[in-house]
């Protein structure tokens, strides 16, 4: 099965962080599994990398996507059909963040599950496909 794995739970499977709850480490690892991790996540990351606000998490882009490769996972081009859904991801007040509405469009217009930690991704449930 594909999977889209939001920014934090690719951290944190990299990192070996405890706070990946087993049954989504379990998904992660499942060798029948395809892990996609989107290059908006890849954006996110070096943006954040670039303002000091992932302190803990301290690597280059291209080790990133080295280690990303390593682990198995795939990397998901950003493709026009990306773009274009993002006007069709609902706007709300307080889940304004530009990547976090990437990634739901992302995996709506590739019509597969999207892997979060994030509680304000339930909302835009039944058209994403959420594992949390």
């Amino acid at each position: 099965m594909k999977l889209l794995i939001d920014t934090q739970i690719l951290i944190w499977a990299l990192e070996g962080n405890d706070q990946l709850k087993p049954p989504i480490r379990l998904l992660l690892e499942d060798p029948t599994n395809e892990i996609l991790v989107s290059q908006f996540s890849l954006m996110e990351i070096a943006i954040k990398l670039k303002l000091g606000k992932l302190p803990a998490f301290i690597i280059q882009l291209p080790e990133l996507i080295e280690q990303i490769q390593l682990t198995g996972f795939t990397l998901l081009a950003c493709t026009q059909l990306h773009l274009c859904q993002y006007q069709n991801v609902p706007l709300y007040e307080d889940h304004r963040d530009p990547f976090d509405r990437f990634l739901i469009a992302t995996a709506t217009a590739e019509n597969i599950p999207f892997i979060s930690a994030d509680n304000k991704f339930a909302r835009y449930r039944p058209s994403l496909q959420l594992i949390d």
